[in-house]
């Protein structure tokens, strides 16, 4: 019996209203399009959030060898997509309680190349962006606020002071959709460049979508602990283990080079994926997140001080994933997974980003430090109180 690592927040007859999408004929631009006005007038819907981030790119046309400065922690693909526009990422370190970034070190980050500023809120948690805005707007530059971990239902589509803000509903997010994004975008000048850009990419046919969401139907599979037990004692027999099985079973843009990830990113979602989102949204029950974030709560008091929680003071949270940092990250995931509990340091694609070349002050090593010891729990509210219990004495010292 193996507890897994991820619970898709997603039900069956939803991912098979998903596997149906090939019946759906509508075009995906107007589609898309319909759903864009019921969100907002400033809203798009995109394939991805990292499509997003490339389309603002694309739009902003900024000088090869301007500077972004982005949140030290986040999905390497962001950075990648600033270096496939010639671009040079400025990492900001983040402080490990709260998963905020440095002020100071934000502040002194800026210069006459500094053009655009990408921040992201972690974990499920959310920070207040006021001071970094105010700090952006004296330099002119714009504020993109990353929100891909950060959904708690269309409530809240981001903080008013954004240039943008970033919703994503990939395949281990929130409500998911099991793709798509939702951009809220501020600025006139700006969506209209992007809806411009937008309008030229290809719709991914429905069918390849259909597809995608029947192959999730069998990963639903992995919320029997006793069925996913047998699935990892297999795939621990393969190349990489169960933590390389995983990675390819959720990984979204596989790509060996920048042009490759491009070109996967540069697609508009289909009908079928546009209409998955919409039924998420108008159907969102929000008390599945507030179990998530009891369930986050209760697990961070009950360690007590006695293990440090990544996160654990951050301003808002609810817990889209809960890490430990620990001294000997290899050890506490054999004790873990050998009492049931898929534990791993690789639970996300996102990590630390490095420092430029000749800009070792914006090294991100108090960060980079924490989450090179951090260790990934379940920590959904599906999970049973007597295996939380039983997780939290094997953690303990």
């Amino acid at each position: 019996m193996l507890h897994s690592r991820h619970y898709l927040d997603i039900s069956t007859p939803e991912l098979m209203f998903g596997a149906s999408g090939f019946l759906n004929r509508q075009d995906g631009g107007r589609t898309g399009r319909s759903l864009e006005l019921d969100i907002g007038n400033r809203a798009m819907v995109l394939f991805s959030v990292r499509s997003a981030w490339d389309l603002i790119l694309s739009a902003l046309d900024l000088p090869v060898g301007s500077e972004v400065i982005m949140s030290a922690v986040t999905i390497p693909h962001m950075a990648r997509i600033a270096e496939a526009h010639g671009l040079i990422p400025i990492p900001i370190d983040l402080d490990p309680d709260t998963m905020t970034p440095d002020p100071g070190l934000f502040a002194r980050a800026f210069n006459p190349n500094t053009r655009v500023v990408l921040l992201a809120h972690l974990l499920g948690g959310r920070f207040d962006i006021e001071p970094y805005v105010r700090i952006a707007r004296d330099h002119g530059v714009p504020l993109i606020e990353d929100c891909a971990q950060a959904f708690e239902g269309p409530h809240y589509w981001g903080s008013p002071l954004a240039t943008t803000s970033l919703f994503s509903f990939g395949s281990i997010k929130t409500s998911t959709s099991l793709g798509a994004a939702d951009a809220i975008i501020r600025d006139a000048r700006l969506l209209a460049a992007m809806q411009t850009l937008h309008a030229m990419r290809p719709i991914q046919h429905c069918r390849r979508f259909a597809k995608k969401a029947a192959k999730y139907l069998g990963v639903q599979s992995f919320r029997s602990p006793i069925l996913y037990g047998a699935i990892a004692s297999v795939a621990n027999r393969s190349n990489g283990g169960i933590d390389a099985f995983i990675s390819r079973t959720v990984k979204g843009f596989p790509c060996d080079s920048p042009h490759a990830l491009l070109l996967q990113l540069r697609q508009r979602p289909s009908a079928a994926q546009i209409a998955l989102l919409r039924r998420r949204l108008e159907s969102f029950d929000g008390r599945r997140l507030a179990a998530r974030s009891e369930r986050g709560e209760l697990l961070r008091d009950l360690l007590g001080s006695s293990i440090q929680v990544l996160g654990r003071n951050q301003p808002h949270r609810s817990h889209w994933l809960f890490a430990i940092v620990v001294s000997d990250p290899a050890a506490m995931i054999s004790r873990l997974r050998s009492a049931g509990f898929d534990a791993t340091q690789g639970a996300t694609t996102i990590g630390a980003l490095s420092a430029p070349t000749g800009k070792p002050e914006f090294d991100p090593g108090v960060i980079r430090g924490a989450m090179s010891r951090s260790v990934f729990l379940p920590a959904y509210p599906e999970m049973p109180e007597r295996e939380v219990a039983r997780m939290i004495a094997v953690v303990q010292p």
